[in-house]
């Protein structure tokens, strides 16, 4: 949405500083999420992505100056880059920081609190944001599980047996994780994050392109296709 901000009123309005007073808000927005959200460890290489508005920002704003020179227009080039290799950057960092933990934090079974089965592979940087609640392990004492009373009064006679794939389904609460105990989810969000990450590559190698066929014929790839790259 930023980015359709620098779009609109740069080219649509000529509203500089207008568009200057939109990144502002929205990189204080972002770093308050990044801060509240995510535990970092390591280099917090996720910080950069923010960053990324007003190099963007800058960017455009060197096209639309007043006169031409060669340096500002390889200055605009080079922010470009570091826009697109920010955004390569921040993409990785999400994929390293959404990952299940091979090591999932320890938590406390304890009323009203967020718990989960340590078998539940939840991603470690997000532990503190993650409002979930498991089904307890056992009952605690002095409780009764009427629904499951219910459901074993009315159901078989017989034993069910522990070969059965079905039942054990229905009463594993992990049914819901992968092969390698996983949350599917993840396999969902792995594969945005990859292709975004095929995408900002994608865009760096067309602007590429755009920056070698400057000034000529050729068409440009960029913008309204068959027009000259002027």
């Amino acid at each position: 949405w930023a980015y359709l901000q620098i779009g609109h009123l740069l080219q649509e309005q000529r509203s500089l500083f207008a568009c200057a007073i939109v990144m502002l808000p929205m990189f204080v927005l972002q770093n308050v999420i990044l801060t509240l959200d995510i535990i970092p460890s390591g280099f917090p290489f996720h910080r950069l992505g923010p960053l990324s508005l007003w190099t963007a920002y800058i960017a455009a704003v060197i096209e639309y100056k007043r006169w031409f020179t060669p340096g500002a227009q390889a200055f605009g080039f080079f922010l470009v880059y570091v826009s697109y290799g920010i955004h390569i950057v921040y993409t990785l960092a999400l994929l390293r920081l959404c990952r299940p933990a091979d090591e999932p934090p320890a938590l406390s079974e304890s009323p009203g609190a967020s718990w989960w089965p340590g078998e539940w592979r939840l991603p470690t940087a997000f532990q503190h944001a993650i409002w979930l609640v498991a089904p307890p392990r056992k009952l605690p004492e002095g409780q009764v599980d009427l629904v499951g009373e219910f459901r074993a009064a009315t159901g078989s006679a017989e034993p069910e047996s522990p070969q059965d794939a079905a039942s054990q389904k229905r009463k594993d609460v992990h049914r819901a994780l992968g092969i390698q105990g996983e949350s599917p989810a993840w396999v969902n969000v792995k594969i945005g994050l990859i292709v975004l990450v095929v995408a900002w590559v994608w865009l760096s190698f067309g602007f590429t392109i755009e920056v070698l066929n400057q000034g000529t014929a050729h068409p440009s790839l960029l913008n309204a296709m068959g027009m000259p790259n002027n």
